[in-house]
């Protein structure tokens, strides 16, 4: 992460309650081509600064803007993202972002350009299309929306493994104004703002394909033709190299935990296993009985963020029905000790900043802000909960088949999530989010089976995975 930064300046501040983030080549001089990205929902401007890392060292000046609801930012965004209202939300927000660079001494207001990402794709054709001064727009993953002729000099991108949606989309919106385009062509003239361009990007999804090497070698390109601007030799700079950096951290994290949590809390010795409290297969059943009876009313909970109150609601519900049951409550132990006490707050404070610390650095806004804040302790209750009725259901067995109960429960949990957002039981962004959730579920399983080896009281395991599975949810998903 420290090597991405090398030969950039950033600037961070925040303009009429919008967070915008300035990047540029340190050392720049003369002015300079301006590029305003915009993210995707659930995202923050974070998450899109590998462009700002490629494009500031091909001669331009960035601007990283949190979008309403995302990020740092602490206003509301209408609608989970849909509606006029939303829409007017995001026009607004990038015009605050685009009116900021374009006042930078640095900058050439002449030429300004915008890239986004989903929701922020959405918002870039919108925002290119009502105003002629925007010379081109680099729309990722825009799906089935369509792009209006008034905007000059359009690039589409999608990711070969995104839905179809999203795929077609790409391709119909340059077929709207060249009937005969195919994807890896282009057509129109720059000069004159009429040139589009579809490219599917091979062997990547609705987030694998901001880091591909080749959607940063098509947005340079893209934009250098439009401004009619000659990019210094600089070395190709690794899309994924600020986001993978801080994967390898979390990955340190996952991989110390155990040693970390046995100095904690100390290595167990002589101590008889705990009485088996339900059969494998009847763990097996009431982890599918549990996630299935959670579907149906995780539409009652209500937070200020999309999606998280049915999502703090499913896991709670599911961790009541896997405790019912399990039917006995012995598992959780005796008094605590001040000692587990103790580590169990170390563990908790280490399992954050883990989280929150590389992702802040690498590719998220990872500190909760405006309504974020007290939602996490709903959040927390429900994804406890969760921990809890899944070590019930692992008390008692061996270690692997704990492991094997426990894979088993988490796997239920996702399957069951993506299965109601299909059918329209929650927000499709919950599909969107699924790669989260399925890593979060993963890193809990880790951490959950290095403190049965210590044979950790099953609270601690539900505190810690309970604030691990939540502050993510917290932090990332829309405030709304």
């Amino acid at each position: 992460m420290l090597g991405a930064d090398r030969g950039v300046e950033r600037r961070g501040v925040v303009v009429e309650g919008v967070p915008v983030e300035v990047v540029r080549g340190a050392g720049a001089a003369g002015r300079m081509p301006g590029v305003v990205v915009a993210h995707g929902l659930g995202a923050g401007g974070r998450l899109m600064r590998g462009f700002a890392d490629t494009l500031a060292r091909r001669g331009y000046a960035v601007a990283l803007v949190d979008l309403a609801g995302h990020g740092a930012s602490t206003r509301r965004l209408p609608g989970n993202g849909d509606g006029p209202a939303a829409e007017a939300r995001l026009d607004r927000d990038l015009d605050v972002a685009v009116r900021h660079l374009r006042a930078m001494p640095f900058v050439d207001g002449e030429r300004i350009g915008l890239v986004g990402h989903s929701l922020g794709a959405a918002a870039v054709i919108r925002y290119g299309a009502a105003h002629p001064s925007v010379g081109a727009t680099v729309a990722i993953s825009q799906g089935e929306m369509p792009v209006p002729a008034s905007a000059r000099n359009v690039l589409l991108l999608a990711g070969g493994l995104e839905f179809p949606a999203y795929r077609d989309g790409a391709v119909r919106a340059l077929r709207a104004v060249y009937p005969e385009g195919r994807p890896g062509r282009t057509y129109g003239d720059p000069r004159d703002g009429t040139a589009r361009r579809a490219v599917i990007v091979g062997g990547v999804e609705h987030a694998g394909v901001l880091f591909s090497p080749r959607t940063h070698r098509e947005t340079g390109a893209w934009l250098d033709a439009a401004f009619g601007h000659r990019s210094p030799p600089v070395a190709d700079v690794r899309a994924v190299q600020r986001a993978g950096s801080a994967m390898l951290l979390h990955l340190a994290a996952v991989l110390s935990f155990g040693a970390i949590a046995a100095a904690l809390l100390g290595r167990p010795y002589g101590h008889r296993e705990a009485r088996r409290r339900v059969s494998v297969r009847f763990a097996l059943v009431a982890a599918a009985v549990a996630v299935a009876a959670a579907v149906p009313v995780m539409g009652v909970f209500r937070l200020p963020l999309a999606v998280a109150g049915p999502l703090a609601g499913f896991f709670g519900v599911a961790g009541v029905v896997a405790l019912v049951c399990a039917r006995d409550a012995a598992f959780l132990g005796g008094r605590p000790k001040v000692r587990t006490i103790a580590a169990a707050a170390v563990l908790v404070a280490l399992t954050v900043v883990s989280f929150a610390v590389p992702a802040q650095l690498g590719w998220a806004h990872a500190v909760p802000v405006g309504p974020r804040v007290w939602a996490l302790v709903p959040i927390t209750v429900g994804t406890g909960l969760y921990c809890l009725g899944v070590e019930a259901l692992c008390a008692g067995h061996e270690r692997l088949t704990a492991i094997g109960v426990h894979a088993w429960s988490a796997t239920a949990a996702l399957a069951a999530l993506c299965a109601a957002a299909l059918v329209g039981a929650v927000s499709p962004l919950v599909l969107l989010v699924s790669p989260l959730i399925a890593g979060l579920l993963a890193w809990q399983g880790v951490q959950a089976a290095a403190l049965r080896a210590v044979r950790a009281p099953a609270w601690v395991t539900a505190i810690v995975g309970g604030v691990l599975l939540a502050w993510p949810l917290a932090v990332t998903m829309p405030i709304t």
